[in-house]
């Protein structure tokens, strides 16, 4: 295969041999470019001074504004593939950064930042495939694609909030006040701060794309991809409901064969479809929807999810853009974790609260919180009070994890505030075991000391009782009723009162929204 040979598809069956036999002789190494939506000459230029250059390139391969490259070792003497491959990714960006050199200026193109993911595939020790040794290549760099380009994202928003807050500070309109945990304005107790979620469902991300008639003829798909040269597909649908897919680059690959045109150019569209394309509900979550595209054939991978509502057609998702909203997602969760706990913070609670109330099936919420916390830490020191903060999360979800369903969560409000959400049928048994799980270990948190029978309150009052104590709230949801996460934070701060009321360890339960 020459190098200025580009296959139809990129993972056709021309492509995979050809890696195949370079596999085992050194490994293949994977890079993709990203650029800018119009390519300049001055680019165009450089990145095929860059190929020229690359003795090892034995297959390119373009994809919208993906450029895909792989290479191979040209011999025992040369360098290993890893600083082979690090080598013509800084020659690739350099080329490319100053083929965008003073375009500003001349009123070209603005973006010029050029992203580019690698990654290198070697044989398996482990029985793995050629085929998935190059899959799992080509979805690695495909995701240090993507970092990079949320890396870049961060830091220019990061430049942007730091100058608005500069700004701010020094024309003094900026308060600097402390933003408590709340569970709602209209309550003002500590608990659960609400933010806005972002897009977790896989209807967020569907995009329009071309439908046809199973009556239509190959020759109109055709005319629609050269006048639409940005699309990559079509779905073929009756009444709204799809039927099949199909790729522009399967479509050419069958069309460039030798009696490609007499075969199907005049023919039903239905022909050619693939009726085995990934069709998934508006409800599913993108994590989900990730999972099943990368379980498919490895001939699907840049195929488009179709996405559905009530089985009619809304819309399709680039695998590209699945990827990118699961990278801004981990990093989200990343961002907002309990530093002491590492478990989910604010906005993810939020978010998998407000996910299960549109999936409308029943489910708990479970709110604790520790009691005379305030002094136990002014009687041991912070320090202690994070260990028994630590304990608590320990707790929560070593139970949830036993006695709980394999979809519950569990996470950290902030301080000693946590929160579960189980589909168990039985939520009353996982107050239970917490609070004696937690009774039968927090006297270790004495540190041996004999603890007094009077302890104090948050207002200083002398309150009889033998040391802290861990108040739960357990709301049910029949998912029928009308429910809001406001609705939840009312009922919870409500049944958090009466909780704390009674002594010792206890737990509250009420159903919602009749509980409010």
């Amino acid at each position: 295969m020459h190098v200025d040979e580009v296959g139809y598809g990129l993972l056709d069956r021309t492509m995979i041999q050809r890696l195949r036999e370079r596999l085992f002789s050194g490994g293949i190494g994977i890079i993709i470019a990203h650029l800018s939506a119009i390519v300049p000459l001055s680019v165009q230029e450089a990145m095929s001074e860059w190929v020229v250059e690359q003795r090892g390139l034995v297959w390119r391969y373009k994809m919208e504004n993906d450029y895909f490259f792989f290479l191979q070792r040209g011999g025992k003497s040369e360098a290993k593939l890893d600083k082979l491959l690090r080598s013509a990714v800084d020659t690739l960006q350099s080329k490319l950064l100053s083929g965008y050199e003073g375009l500003e200026e001349r009123g070209g193109v603005k973006d010029s930042k050029v992203i580019i993911g690698f990654a290198s595939a070697v044989p398996s020790t482990t029985g793995r495939s050629a085929e998935a040794t190059i899959y799992k290549g080509i979805r690695e760099a495909v995701n240090s694609m993507l970092q990079q380009q949320l890396l870049g994202q961060n830091v220019a928003n990061e430049q942007a909030a730091a100058a608005t807050e500069q700004d701010a500070f020094a024309s003094g309109s900026r308060s600097m006040e402390q933003r408590e945990w709340s569970w709602g304005s209209s309550t003002g107790s500590k608990g659960l701060h609400m933010e806005s979620p972002a897009p977790f469902l896989i209807g967020a991300l569907a995009k329009p794309i071309p439908t046809f008639a199973p009556s239509s003829l190959v020759s109109d798909l055709a005319r629609m991809f050269e006048i639409n040269t940005h699309v990559q597909g079509a779905v073929i649908a009756s009444e709204g409901k799809p039927l099949g897919l199909v790729m522009k680059e399967n479509m050419n690959q069958l069309l460039a064969g030798q009696f490609g045109l007499p075969l199907y150019w005049n023919r039903s569209i239905t022909r050619m479809m693939d009726e085995e394309a990934l069709v998934v509900d508006a409800n599913l979550t993108v994590e989900q929807v990730a999972q099943q595209a990368m379980a498919r054939d490895i001939s699907r991978l840049y195929h488009v999810v179709i996405i559905t509502r009530n089985e009619k057609l809304i819309g399709a998702a680039s695998i590209r853009s699945i990827l990118e909203c699961m990278t801004q997602l981990r990093t989200e969760e990343a961002r907002t974790a309990n530093p002491l706990t590492g478990l989910p913070g604010n906005a993810t609670i939020q978010r998998e609260m407000q996910r299960r109330i549109d999936a409308g099936k029943p489910f708990s919420i479970i709110y604790g919180d520790l009691d005379y916390f305030k002094w136990y830490n002014d009687c041991y020191g912070f320090s202690q009070g994070d260990e028994l903060i630590r304990f608590l999360a320990s707790v929560m979800e070593d139970v949830t994890r036993l006695a709980g369903e394999q979809r519950d969560f569990v996470g950290h409000i902030g301080g000693d505030d946590f929160i579960v959400l189980s589909e168990t049928e039985d939520p009353s048994k996982l107050c239970k075991y917490m609070i004696a799980r937690f009774d039968g270990g927090v006297g270790a948190y004495h540190q041996g000391a004999k603890v007094s029978s009077v302890v104090t309150d948050r207002s200083g009052k002398a309150v009889e009782q033998d040391g802290v104590t861990l108040s739960l709230s357990l709301l049910q949801w029949d998912g029928e009723n009308k429910l809001t996460t406001a609705m939840i934070s009312q009922a919870a701060a409500r049944l958090k009162k009466q909780a704390k009321a009674v002594s010792g360890s206890a737990y509250v339960a009420a159903e919602v929204p009749e509980s409010i």
